[in-house]
């Protein structure tokens, strides 16, 4: 949770590396393509979504194949199912996603298990809509450093008004072990300091008292900043932590080796099928000097 985050690349000068002139040739065999399914269904009541796509073999460019003529539907425990249609708006940016047919509302507590068949096959994916704690207040506070630079000083993806940093408070339950996706928005756009950012955590990293967290970025006087809580199971929590990981990983001759992330759907499906409770509150900002 911290704003910055500094990596050093401690260099072994006891370390001897051979270097060896044959050549050799790269073994290109592409992997096999998978599905890729994403989706979300929350305690609002809403159309909730499945994204489904498919891998892509290496050095292809471009996004990601999308799928278009899956059979998706979103069941609970409670004897009710929903069935999710292929984009039906006229926005070509959602191709590939599947939206409720009919808004609902998920339920804390409730189990509910997402089925999408294509191809000849089926993928299951199951989670608990656990419950969310609320987001209590957003303060606003200057960086000096930032307000008070030189004009002539520029910073990749910084105007120049915008200095102003926003932080959140809660109070989180410690009864229960609890896990939480947090999101932050600028005037309705998601907010990172880093493209491959997420910012998650367990309760027992926040603790009970969530005291002056900083969202992302900077904001200007005048704009609306956002932050989203998400409740997460702990096998939620697993998987963005090995999403982090992988995206993060600098293929360095001491990283890990890469590998998927551990997922919660079945038949060999890449992804992950994620229910949460929400809790949102936002502001306009303003100049607290």
């Amino acid at each position: 949770m911290l704003k910055n985050i500094k990596y050093t690349l401690v260099a072994l000068s006891t370390m001897l590396i051979i270097a060896c002139d044959s050549p050799f040739e790269l073994d290109a065999e592409q992997a096999p393509t998978q599905l890729v399914i994403e989706g979300l269904v929350t305690n609002e009541m809403s159309r909730h979504f499945i994204l489904v796509t498919q891998t892509k073999n290496y050095g292809i460019p471009g996004a990601a194949p999308v799928v278009k003529d899956a059979q998706v539907e979103v069941s609970d425990n409670q004897g009710n199912t929903y069935n999710f249609i292929h984009n039906d708006t006229d926005d070509i940016a959602a191709d590939g996603y599947y939206f409720s047919e009919n808004e609902f509302a998920g339920q804390v507590g409730n189990a509910y298990t997402m089925t999408v068949s294509h191809g000849g096959k089926s993928y299951t994916g199951s989670d608990v809509l656990l419950r969310v704690t609320s987001v209590d207040s957003l303060t606003v506070k200057v960086d000096e450093d930032l307000r008070d630079r030189d004009p002539n000083d520029e910073i990749p993806g910084l105007d120049f008004d915008e200095f102003l940093e926003v932080f959140f408070f809660a109070q989180e339950p410690q009864e229960t072990k609890d896990f939480y996706l947090f999101k932050y928005y600028k005037n309705g756009i998601i907010l990172k300091d880093f493209e491959s950012d997420m910012y998650f955590a367990e309760d027992t990293f926040v603790g009970e008292d969530i005291h002056d967290i900083a969202t992302a970025g900077y904001f200007a006087e005048n704009d609306t900043a956002t932050v989203e809580f998400y409740s997460l199971t702990r096998q939620g929590y697993v998987y963005y932590t090995d999403l982090f990981n992988v995206l993060n990983n600098d293929g360095g001759m001491f990283g890990a080796v890469p590998s998927n992330p551990r997922t919660n759907l079945t038949g060999g499906a890449l992804g992950y099928f994620q229910t949460s409770a929400v809790d949102r509150i936002s502001m306009i900002v303003k100049d607290p000097s």
